[in-house]
């Protein structure tokens, strides 16, 4: 029980900072400006879910394994994750000079440096969560938690007070969260500078799992940033940046229910869901293991769903004290937006089973197919209405979870019974 206490710390400090970032936004940001800096948020996740994706879950999923050698599996971590960054850059290029061509002040070009530092360090910080994570140093976990969730609340809003409120300074604040997340990494991980490089051996064999294990995460990756992002640019295409600004505010708001409850979900069941995946070697313990990952989905729905519907009752009395008048349309917005954040958060305790059996290729069909028909699903409702693309925010929170569990479930009995995974 001892670990609970610095989850719950986690949870309250990522709420109450997340409430204090959306009092400040909505205050000293225009709707329109924060509807082009959404856009912007929503590109500082790529090198997580592209560049660096595989070496996030390898980090998550093999540190228990290295825990022998930490020291020099940290630096080799740290190595890779710099390295990484270099294929990062012409994603980024190539990301930027396509949206400038619809920018007459090139804004985005501008801003392509930003990115590349809010990225990078976004990245690096996921590769850190995991490891400590992984290594039970909940506390360690809560500091970074703390730091992360603080400066991001804290430095767009100081960088808006100082300059001004554009796109360009809330972009600076946000790197400079980064930069502040990864002197704190620095600190946290000192001790590994202490140890030596690991074997060439050891390297070369790191090297093939990353291959093997993480390459189908880059495509898992594309999957991801859908489920995250494409309703924001859908919602900015077919309705204006001002609506954008609206309807970004009610997802924040309504994430971070969603957000907080996955999160302390998946801190207390990982990393002993690994460990029972290693350990188990009947169907009946695979069974058992898949029953326990739907009542971990159960408790997360029953919790998030009650949660979002009473946030949808008292938003409207949110207005003015937290809340900016001129945001005040967006406290209607909240159960859908809530919705679609359930969606992204539904099916990772099932993925859970997939990367148990090392199963990364049956991870990408699942999410691609769970972001296309959520992407189709939003595109196709935003030609008709504004209405009907809400409707289906919330149809799709029921269809995804379906959809993954009844897919996922066939490729992990069907794997255990035809072609077992080889431990790695």
């Amino acid at each position: 029980m001892r670990q609970l206490v610095p989850i719950v710390f986690n949870q309250v400090a990522g709420l109450v900072f997340g409430l204090v970032g959306i009092k400040l936004i909505s205050k000293l940001v225009p709707p329109a400006v924060y509807g082009s800096y959404s856009l912007y948020l929503t590109l500082t996740q790529l090198g997580l879910l592209l560049t660096h994706s595989g070496l996030v879950n390898h980090a998550a999923r093999y540190w228990q394994r290295e825990e022998g050698q930490a020291g020099s599996y940290a630096r080799y971590l740290c190595k890779m994750g710099w390295k990484n960054a270099l294929p990062l850059i012409p994603v980024l290029v190539v990301v930027t000079a396509v949206l400038s061509r619809f920018d007459r002040d090139a804004v985005w070009l501008w801003a392509l440096p930003l990115l590349f530092v809010s990225n990078q360090t976004f990245a690096l910080a996921n590769v850190a969560s995991g490891a400590l994570n992984a290594s039970a140093r909940h506390w360690a976990f809560f500091c970074l938690g703390v730091i992360s969730s603080g400066t991001r609340a804290l430095f767009p809003a100081l960088m808006v007070l100082l300059l001004d409120a554009t796109f360009l300074v809330l972009g600076a604040g946000f790197a400079l969260h980064g930069v502040a997340v990864l002197c704190w990494l620095v600190f946290v991980f000192r001790w590994a500078w202490n140890s030596g490089e690991a074997s060439a051996e050891k390297q070369k064999k790191w090297d093939q799992e990353l291959k093997e294990y993480g390459r189908p995460f880059i495509l898992m990756g594309i999957g991801g940033w859908l489920l995250l992002s494409v309703d924001r640019w859908v919602v900015f295409h077919f309705f204006g940046e001002e609506r954008a600004g609206i309807f970004a505010l009610a997802s924040n708001v309504a994430a971070i229910l969603p957000n907080l409850i996955s999160a302390g979900l998946i801190q207390f069941v990982f990393p002993s869901t690994f460990r029972r995946a290693d350990a188990a070697r009947t169907m009946d313990d695979w069974r058992k293991l898949a029953r326990f990952c739907d009542y971990v989905t159960m408790i997360f729905l029953a919790i998030a769903t009650v949660g979002l519907s009473l946030l949808a009752v008292v938003g409207p009395y949110l207005v003015g004290w937290l809340i900016a008048e001129r945001y005040s349309p967006s406290m209607s917005l909240l159960l859908p937006a809530g919705m679609a954040a359930i969606t992204v958060q539904v099916n990772q305790f099932y993925y859970l089973l997939l990367q148990g059996q090392h199963n990364s290729a049956g991870m990408v069909r699942v999410i691609a197919a769970v972001a296309g028909l959520k992407t189709l699903g939003s595109a196709l409702a935003a030609l008709f209405s504004w209405r009907a693309f809400l409707a289906w925010l919330m149809i799709s929170m029921i269809l995804s979870p379906l959809l993954g569990r009844w897919m996922i479930r066939w490729m992990v009995f069907k794997g255990k019974l035809e072609n077992p995974p080889v431990r790695l």
